[in-house]
Formats: C-alpha cells, structure tokens, sequence
C-alpha cells in the first residue's frame, strides 16, 4: 500500500502513538477508574503495542526496493 506520490504507508507509527494515549487515559482522563479497569486498559494497550511491533516487522521486511521508490511526478 501506497500513498499516491509513491511514499509507503506507515502505519506501525500510529499503533505505537494509539498504544501511548491507552496506557496515559486512565491518568489524564479517568481519575476514579476501577482497579479493574485500570488493568484491562492496560492489557489492551500491550496488545495494540503488539500489533505495532508486527506491523513494524511486516513493513521493515518489504523489499527495499519497494521501501525506497523515489516519488513519481
């Protein structure tokens, strides 16, 4: 997948940044949150964190030619 002017999508990028405002939530936003939930918010960011990590795996293994297109006009 491709963006039109020929950049590859980068997409792990926002699993991580998704993963970072999960985890700080509870904080910022839900002061009074159940324990349980605190963990359950928790454990939902480590597998966003996961999903990340195999994207990230899925994007460094493209070959590098199609990682470095130069962009077409």
């Amino acid at each position: 997948m491709t963006h039109p002017e020929g950049k590859p999508t980068q997409l792990a990028v926002w699993y991580f940044i998704a993963a970072t405002f999960i985890f700080a939530a509870p904080s910022f936003f839900y002061e009074n949150l159940p324990a349980w939930m605190r963990i359950g918010l928790f454990i939902v960011g480590l597998i966003v964190v996961a999903a990340g990590g195999w994207q990230l795996a899925r994007e460094l293994r493209r070959p590098k030619v199609e990682r470095d297109l130069p962009p077409t006009s």
